[in-house]
């Protein structure tokens, strides 16, 4: 069954950009999105290697901005300074 719609072009942006990133072209990223809603089962599919790579890229994609712990931060001291 094909169907039109008509998207507000912001909508589209984001939903075009989501696709991009995750290696899919706009028809399946909402394919897949109207699936994922509609059946609970299809949420718990397994990842295509474009899909995980794009996840782990948005994961990562801030990470520079993460302080870094001090060596200090990391002893059982400086977890538990606290409390015994």
């Amino acid at each position: 069954m094909a169907l039109i719609l008509q998207l507000k072009p912001d909508l589209e942006e984001i939903l075009t950009a989501q696709a991009r990133e995750r290696g899919l072209s706009l028809d399946q990223y909402v394919q897949r999105l109207l699936e994922q809603q509609l059946s609970p089962q299809a949420q718990h599919r397994a990842l295509t290697l474009k899909e995980f790579e794009a996840a782990l890229d948005s994961i990562a994609a801030h990470s520079d901005k993460i302080p870094e712990l001090s060596a200090e931060a990391l002893t059982r001291e400086g977890i538990y300074r606290d409390h015994d």
